[in-house]
């Protein structure tokens, strides 16, 4: 963009220069690593109880008998489990160890 191309942009829109200067300052704080913003969503149970066994959500869900699809619907709160299902995730969740000794 040369000079006489800015100019005219700067001439069309005032705000284009305050806009660029914020832009370059939202950039330079991005890549210092300060952002404006965070966002934290809460994991559902199902995945704080896979994540406390240390298991991948493939081996969770070979575990349960379940498709990794299913798993991830359930802890993307897509959907929840069944009856059985959740009867087991809650024995599960008082004790892990039995998780060793599924499929």
């Amino acid at each position: 963009m040369n000079l006489n191309h800015k100019n005219a942009v700067l001439a069309d829109d005032p705000d284009a220069l305050s806009i660029r200067d914020s832009l370059v300052r939202s950039l330079e704080q991005a890549k210092a690593g300060k952002f404006a913003r965070t966002t934290t969503t809460p994991l559902l149970p199902v995945a704080e109880l896979r994540l406390r066994m240390g298991l991948s959500q493939n081996k969770f869900a070979r575990k349960l008998g379940i498709s990794v699809n299913t798993l991830k619907s359930w802890e993307q709160g897509q959907r929840k489990p069944s009856g059985a299902a959740n009867v087991l995730l809650q024995l599960l969740d008082k004790h892990p160890e039995l998780v060793e000794e599924m499929h």
